[in-house]
């Protein structure tokens, strides 16, 4: 693209340069901060994908199929908390590079079901309590929304510990490698599974209402930039990111009862192929301005589309949600990661909280917000930047 959207025009303060570069692509669906090179042939089944690097992983890679996330509130004993929690996230770190490769932790009992590549990732993030601990930065927490009916054991949690991978057996010895080695240093608040329908490596997938779910997600370097930020305006430190975790409950009896016609109406795009109620295919515009015969919106101004679309620049999010299903109650799992929550995803999930259409099918029962700590080095530990 000849004239692609700089970093500096991605997440500088310039509302016109932002709004006439990267949100020109999410008019077409994808936010491209330039012409991204040929993809490399996908490999082959699932891998070892690597712990250590810029970033943690898990969150840029391609989303697997299977999620688990976890909250612990510390456990603190006599001494200081720096020492303790410096101590806790090596333990963290030990069992996490070996479990990515294949290997049982420490006097792992069961450590062949760690074994066979699952693209097992371990992503770890802090709530604003531990950030305290840790030198003070700040990211804070998520303020109440409208329509919230929130449950405390989804709640903010002090560490949350995000596993994904291909292979549900391996992922299980995984939260259970780990949580074992927590016993006792933190109290587990809860324990969130999710699934998605596996599409290679594309985000998109049916979420519970049978909706094309993650259409809009930038794509490539815009991606990068609007989840880490750049050198001169990071995310709350260098490399590191925030997750914001909401939990919604699915009325899915009622959704049965809703015709198709409204279904799309109240989402702005067809529940068949995911494209805009404006256009004939997913990667199409969302034309906000379209009338019909009559002249009325094509797209009404409550509408899901119409809400969740970015106001600018800095409101671009990249989600990586799961459907879940605990017993009777089903939903989904949106976990949105984002430099910035307080100029993005705040103010975003307030318009969807307050007139989304389908909010009618929606409860939110969880919310917390972390800070995702920034990758490292073989011979690092999570962390390490602030504790050293």
């Amino acid at each position: 693209m000849a004239n692609a959207p700089t970093r500096r025009m991605l997440l500088g303060t310039s509302a016109a340069a932002a709004l006439g570069g990267v949100l020109a692509g999410f008019g077409t669906s994808q936010a491209v901060a330039g012409q991204a090179p040929a993809a490399a042939p996908a490999p082959q089944g699932p891998q070892y994908l690597p712990f250590h690097g810029k970033y943690q992983s898990g969150i840029l890679d391609a989303p697997q199929a299977h999620a688990v996330f976890v909250g612990w509130n510390l456990n603190w004993r006599e001494g200081g908390k720096k020492d303790q929690l410096r101590s806790l996230l090596k333990m963290i770190t030990d069992d996490a590079q070996r479990l990515t490769a294949g290997r049982g932790v420490l006097a792992d009992t069961e450590a062949e079901m760690a074994a066979g590549p699952s693209d097992l990732t371990v992503t770890v993030g802090v709530g604003q309590n531990l950030l305290e601990v840790m030198g003070g930065a700040k990211v804070g927490t998520l303020p109440g929304f409208a329509g919230d009916k929130l449950q405390q054991r989804y709640g903010q949690s002090d560490l949350l510990i995000q596993f994904c991978g291909q292979d549900p057996t391996v992922l299980a010895h995984a939260v259970r490698a780990v949580s074992k080695n927590l016993r006792g240093l933190a109290e587990k608040l809860f324990t969130q599974r999710g699934f998605m329908h596996q599409r290679g490596s594309s985000d998109t997938f049916r979420n519970l209402f049978g909706q094309l779910d993650g259409v809009n997600n930038p794509k490539a370097e815009a991606r990068e930039l609007a989840v880490f930020g750049t050198p001169d305006e990071p995310s709350w430190i260098a490399n590191g990111t925030t997750l914001a975790l909401r939990r919604f409950e699915m009325d899915l009896e009622g959704w049965d009862e809703v015709a198709t016609a409204g279904r799309d109406f109240s989402l702005g795009r067809r529940q068949s192929d995911g494209s805009p109620l404006t256009g004939s295919g997913p990667a199409d515009p969302v034309d906000l301005d379209a009338v019909n015969e009559v002249g009325l919106p094509v797209i009404g101004a409550n509408s899901h589309v119409a809400l969740a679309m970015p106001r600018s620049a800095q409101e671009v999010i990249h989600r990586r949600g799961y459907n879940f299903v605990d017993g009777e109650v089903s939903g989904l799992l949106f976990a949105s990661y984002q430099r910035d929550p307080a100029a993005s995803f705040i103010p975003l999930q307030q318009r969807l909280a307050e007139a989304d259409l389908l909010n009618t099918w929606l409860t939110p029962t969880g919310s917390a917000l972390y800070a995702i700590l920034p990758g490292i080095e073989p011979g690092m530990y999570l962390g390490q930047q602030l504790l050293g």
